[in-house]
């Protein structure tokens, strides 16, 4: 007997695996942290953070490794291999999953505040254990609420709520490590803005 738990998709059916941010998201980071005002957002896709960023009123200089309809990227590079741009204090994004440990790596050491948006479960697997006890977080702000779906690009099967849990996960140069924290950014009031923030 087989159990699938979770629909998979193999790599090359994948392709470049974008997934587009739900505004709710990013709107909810800028209400639980202090975002610097100069942000890169390295994978930005259809400008899905860097429009919300914007709108808030900080600076974002936008790339992917890809061009797609419906934004234009500032330049057009891989991520993984592209120089840091002059003046970045921050790198905000929602990498693709099946590179986030090479993303984060790097972000790390080219801005001095990192955010980003994975699943929860980045917080398993044997091969980042290391990474994590040299360089753990200094935030982790789990979302409560499952986040709306985010579907893959071109993806046109059966559309179905989000079965991931995700977190911002927040590396800050000279904080204190892994600290826990929970965000709902569906249960909104005049006093919270988009949610209830712990």
């Amino acid at each position: 007997m087989t159990l699938r738990v979770n629909a998979t998709h193999a790599r090359a059916e994948r392709g470049l695996d974008p997934y587009w941010t739900p505004p709710e998201a990013t709107r909810a980071l800028l209400q639980i942290e202090r975002l610097p005002q100069n942000n890169w957002e390295p994978a930005c896709g259809n400008g899905a953070i860097a429009k919300v960023l914007r709108s808030a009123g900080r600076a974002v200089l936008s790339s992917d490794i890809a061009r797609y309809d419906g934004f234009e990227p500032d330049f057009v590079a891989d991520y993984l291999t592209a120089p840091v741009p002059h003046g970045v204090q921050a790198v905000v994004t929602n990498p693709p999953f099946k590179l986030a440990i090479e993303f984060v790596a790097k972000a790390i050491i080219d801005a001095p505040y990192v955010a980003l948006l994975l699943r929860l479960n980045f917080l398993e697997s044997v091969r980042r254990l290391p990474f994590f006890r040299k360089t753990p977080p200094a935030r982790i702000w789990v979302s409560s609420r499952r986040l709306p779906m985010m579907q893959r690009l071109g993806w046109d099967g059966r559309q179905a709520p989000s079965n991931h849990c995700f977190a911002w996960f927040v590396w800050e140069r000279g904080a204190a490590a892994a600290e826990i924290k929970w965000f709902d950014w569906g249960n909104s009031d005049d006093s919270n803005g988009p949610g209830d923030f712990e």
